[in-house]
């Protein structure tokens, strides 16, 4: 049935020729108790080549009625067709050229010239240098703008809305939607607005159909028809002369009081009306009848009885054509990429200084991981309670401390060290016992058959400070290995073997690595990933985020943009960037502190780049999910510290508790990190599967996150 209902209409237009019709539309907001009716049945016939002036109150519904014409909202049901198709059906021009949209806020790029959002809005159309240069000329003119090199953020408000208004008319479409292109213009302007807007609606070629709001309600005297709009409903749809002939009266704005009052009177008594009474709170007969009627809040549910609507409609139950837009398949339009990609580019050349902060972020991180992370501490205050103060192998022990880590401080009894430890002046105390010369001379000769009190005498005692750990053990190690070399010394005196005092374990040349390792390389590769990835989340997280707190995203979308297209383009002109950060990166770890990379170094690159495009990624789904800054800044923030201790990037995965294992290899960057230190360390390649894993996982994550970005933005449109 629905079917036949739109082919029975579509087939009629040449017997009813209407630029926008509709029928029984209904919108809404919300859910359950707060569900928000805002177009409630709404019939609308817009002539072709007409001038349609829409009156109504502020928040009666004339911006969600527009929205929905361009394409830009889906309706719950009921029909429209706009240009002989549904909004947003595949092959149609609305959204797109077919219509131009001037919103209600300016919805401008601050940071780009009018020239350049005008040239923007003319590559999505389609237009060539020569007709976007031709037409800014034209508009400039006859809108009194500055020169096209001025920017946008330097022009006053009033300017703002003529910029606003030329970008609607750049392209000439068949279909004018203006909401409120008047306010703040000056009278003589507004006048050749006017003009301009008749000549162009009654030229001789294609005749533009123009839907205009306006709050200057006798303005709309100049339109060929007017709509009356009030609670989602349009009360009458006539010439403004017409409905003053009918009503006896010499302004719209008494005519749309008197139709309030008839239609409060008709709710009141026909039965087939239905009321909605939570929203009933005002009502058109005011006690005070000077307030303007455009700023009365109006919200009784009324019937529209004169619609003007083709042959054979008569069932408004089917939904055909509600939400257009959600059956709509877009293919790709380079064009449009190209346009948001010259746009993205524009305004960062327009922002260099923060452009130069981005290329040295990745420098100064790595910088700073390498300079500070991993290396031995030095000039650790440290304790000595030497009391061995007659013989020489107390002394000979201490000389084999290292002198560059370790820096020894005397103390004359062990209460006295106790004491430093526990002010913390001292990181801990060595006491070296009275008798320790002989004692160690005589553990060495006597072995097995040594005392237990030249066991203890002959035993070095540490007292040290264990809330450092990792200062505690490097003193640990520092003293083991100053007391083997002090031994073999001894037993080279004694003309002893001095293997003797070698722990009988033997470490062999290492598989992989070396016999010193250094945390800093263990560190490096999840460093090097976890930098580039959420550098590149920073990237793209307020990529919608602004452009839709100003409506720049919903005007692109309007001028026939679609979400996956802005997204592309944004992670396209992002990946410029994020290479530029890549290469730096790389430079400073690989090649001035040489952090080794025995592998092929095509594979270290690829992956970092595919982390960076990972992390642009998500940082896309937080672009559209949040709305505004500051929810994005910490979304973005909120998933460092999870991501960067469960991906095995600061310790190892093996740590973990088993339950959360499987959360860690879930995470993008954990295999990434594990398959990068892999060539980097060992020198795999990609033929081996803990390689290979870290790029399979870092491209499903990376595509899986763009899916679900762009889910987002259509649900979200």
């Amino acid at each position: 049935m629905a079917a036949s209902l739109e082919n029975g209409y579509l087939g009629m237009q040449d017997e009813y020729p209407a630029a926008v019709w509709g029928k029984d539309v209904n919108k809404s907001y919300g859910r359950g108790k707060n569900k928000l009716s805002v177009l409630q049945g709404l019939n609308m016939n817009v002539p072709r080549g007409a001038i349609y002036g829409l009156l109504g109150p502020s928040g009666c519904g004339k911006t969600t009625l527009l929205r929905c014409i361009v394409g830009r909202l889906h309706f719950d049901s009921g029909h429209l067709i706009v240009l002989g198709d549904r909004p947003g059906a595949q092959g149609h021009g609305i959204p797109g050229s077919m219509v131009g949209y001037m919103p209600q806020e300016t919805a401008l790029f601050n940071e780009m010239t009018i020239g350049e959002t005008l040239s923007y809005f003319g590559r999505i159309h389609g237009m060539n240098s020569e007709s976007i240069k031709k037409r800014t000329n034209f508009l400039l003119e006859f809108l009194t703008l500055p020169k096209p090199n001025r920017l946008v953020k330097e022009l006053s408000g009033g300017q703002k809305r003529r910029v606003s208004f030329s970008v609607a008319l750049l392209h000439e479409p068949e279909l004018l939607i203006l909401d409120e292109p008047t306010v703040g213009v000056d009278p003589l302007l507004r006048e050749r607005i006017w003009k301009h807007l008749l000549s162009i609606s009654q030229s001789s070629g294609q005749k533009t159909t123009i839907i205009i709001t306006t709050h200057y309600i006798e303005e709309a005297r100049q339109a060929n028809r007017v709509g009356l709009m009030r609670s989602g409903r349009l009360l009458a749809e006539e010439a403004p002369d017409t409905l003053l002939h009918q009503n006896h009266m010499d302004s719209l704005e008494s005519v749309f009081l008197e139709l309030c009052r008839e239609d409060k009177n008709e709710d009141n008594t026909q039965d087939n009306v239905t009321v909605n009474k939570k929203n009933q709170g005002q009502d058109c007969s005011r006690d005070n009848d000077d307030e303007p009627l455009l700023d009365a809040g109006l919200n009784d549910t009324i019937l529209y009885p004169n619609i003007i609507a083709p042959r054979n409609i008569t069932d408004s139950s089917g939904v055909h054509g509600a939400g257009g837009c959600k059956c709509c398949v877009k293919c790709l339009h380079p064009r449009n990429i190209l346009a948001q990609m010259i746009k993205n580019f524009t305004l960062m050349k327009r922002n260099i200084g923060f452009l130069l902060f981005e290329f040295m972020l990745p420098a100064i991180q790595i910088v700073l991981f390498c300079l500070c992370i991993g290396r031995d501490p030095y000039d650790l205050q440290f304790g000595v309670v030497n009391m061995d103060t007659q013989g020489f192998a107390g002394n000979l022990l201490l000389t084999n401390l290292d002198s560059q880590v370790i820096h020894q401080v005397p103390y004359s009894s062990l209460d006295a060290g106790l004491d430093s430890v526990k002010a913390g002046k001292t990181w801990g105390i060595i006491y070296i016992n009275y008798n320790f010369t002989i004692a160690i001379i005589d553990r060495f000769a006597k072995c097995a058959n040594a005392s237990n009190t030249t066991l203890d005498e002959s035993t070095v005692k540490l007292h040290l400070d264990m809330t450092n750990q990792q200062i505690a053990l490097i003193i640990q190690e520092k003293v083991a290995q100053a007391f083997q070399d002090f031994s073999s010394n001894l037993l080279i005196q004694f003309h002893k073997n001095p293997a003797i005092a070698q722990v009988p374990i033997k470490l062999e040349t290492p598989v992989y690595g070396s016999n010193m390792p250094s945390f800093t390389n263990f560190m490096a590769p999840g460093v090097i990933i976890s930098i580039t990835f959420f550098l590149a989340t920073g990237l793209t997280t307020l990529s919608f985020v602004l452009e839709k707190k100003e409506g720049l995203l919903d005007r692109s979308l309007a001028a026939g943009m679609t979400s996956v297209e802005i997204m592309l383009a944004h992670v396209m002109t992002q990946l410029v960037v994020m290479a530029v950060q890549v290469a730096i990166l790389l430079v400073c770890a690989l090649l001035i502190f040489h952090v080794p990379y025995e592998g092929p170094l095509i594979w270290v690159i690829v992956l970092v780049l595919l982390q960076g495009f990972c992390g642009m990624a998500l940082g896309m789904i937080f672009s559209s999910i949040c709305d505004n800054e500051s929810s994005a800044i910490q979304c973005a923030l909120g998933s460092v510290y999870p991501m960067l201790l469960l991906s095995g990037i600061i310790w190892p995965v093996e740590a973990i508790p088993t339950w959360m294992r499987y959360i860690s290899y879930s995470l993008p960057m954990t295999y990434a990190a594990d398959a990068l230190r892999c060539v980097l360390s060992r020198g795999w390649d990609i033929t081996l599967m803990p390689v290979w894993r870290g790029f399979l996982t870092t491209m499903g994550w990376s595509l899986g996150l763009l899916l679900i970005a762009a889910i987002i933005l259509r649900i979200k449109q």
